[in-house]
């Protein structure tokens, strides 16, 4: 029996190989085109969409008439898009009135459906069941405010908040605490969004519970939705012992004239930081007479509590630029006559504080 010769078994390994690659190459190109024709047929057909909803949205709006089916499997997508920029840009007294057409189209049957997918078709859809505001959508959306992805959460917190803030309110606001995957802004923006006042009371009685540590992470929110009650919030604060980083929060915050007292006992505190923030606090809620007490900050020795408080001696009522000229020209330490100089010539310029 004759043994084949090496050389030509590896020659017909190769050719097979060669063979194989080809095939495996040609057969990933074809996948390659299909999904990127799937892709763009899918492009087409939302695009189509879109411009019908848009078209009938439209009349809508305007007040007309108008005759409508129910959602096709493969407008959905589309019809969605449209529905969600168009409540995003509506007050919401205009926004209400497309609600019948939601009902009309089966707009909840669909996004439940899309609830499914992944996570961005998911969290359209609970964006758009969130305009529908329909109460029987509520215990569908809450598994939602628990998702791991920030986005999908969020976008449930927003929707239920549409739905049924006082109720949503009360789950959403304790979760802030635990979420530190939530940008503040997004946070923020979807406590401000709150019209029936139940985000300022769920964050009032979340602070009563929470310690110092969760109460400034709090009353951050609750500043800019209900300055009131966080005015009363931060008096707490600033009177009980609280670490520097609670100080300094609570008087970026502080707005209330009746606090001038209060946030003057800081300008001589030992850490820097909070003599730059109780500088610029005074700054915003002080009165003519408090330039005495911040005069003396201005030859401090950190650049930073010198540099706010030339801002914030310009920015008292009855000083201005003329009065702070006057400051410098009786200073006899050459720092405080080049803060003032800095800040007289950012003035000068426009630049904003």
């Amino acid at each position: 029996m004759e043994i084949p010769d090496d050389g030509t078994t590896l020659l017909t390994v190769a050719s097979w190989v060669a063979v194989l690659t080809l095939l495996l190459a040609f057969g990933l190109l074809t996948v390659i085109v299909l999904l990127r024709a799937r892709a763009q047929w899918r492009t087409r057909r939302d695009k189509l969409a879109q411009r019908h909803w848009q078209h009938v949205i439209q009349h809508v709006l305007a007040g007309d008439e108008v005759e409508v089916r129910a959602l096709g499997q493969d407008e959905v997508t589309g019809f969605i898009e449209v529905w969600n920029a168009t409540h995003e840009s509506l007050p919401q007294a205009d926004s209400i009135r497309l609600l019948p057409l939601g009902h009309r189209v089966g707009l909840a049957d669909a996004a439940r459906r899309m609830l499914r997918g992944n996570y961005h078709d998911c969290a359209m859809a609970i964006v758009a069941l969130g305009h529908l505001r329909d109460l029987g959508v509520f215990d569908e959306l809450v598994p939602f405010l628990n998702d791991r992805s920030p986005i999908v959460s969020l976008c449930a917190a927003h929707a239920l908040g549409q739905v049924d803030g006082p109720r949503a309110m009360a789950m959403f606001v304790p979760m802030i605490l635990e979420r530190d995957d939530w940008m503040p802004g997004n946070v923020a923006r979807i406590l401000a969004r709150n019209e029936d006042g139940s985000a300022a009371r769920e964050l009032d009685n979340t602070l009563l519970r929470a310690n110092t540590s969760s109460m400034v992470k709090l009353v951050r929110f609750l500043a800019d939705i209900d300055p009131e009650r966080a005015a009363l919030v931060i008096r707490q604060l600033l009177d009980s012992s609280i670490d520097d980083h609670a100080i300094s929060v609570c008087l970026q915050l502080v707005s209330d004239k009746q606090d001038r007292e209060r946030v003057a006992s800081f300008l001589d505190a030992s850490r820097w930081h909070v003599r730059m923030h109780a500088a610029s606090a005074l700054g915003r809620i002080g009165e003519a007479v408090d330039s005495e007490r911040l005069e003396p900050m201005l030859t401090d020795k950190v650049w930073w509590v010198r540099y706010r408080t030339a801002q914030a001696l310009l920015a008292l009522p009855g000083v201005g630029a003329a009065a702070l000229r006057q400051m410098q020209q009786r200073q006899g330490d050459a720092y405080g006559r080049d803060i003032i100089d800095q800040v007289l010539s950012e003035h000068d310029m426009g630049v904003a504080a």
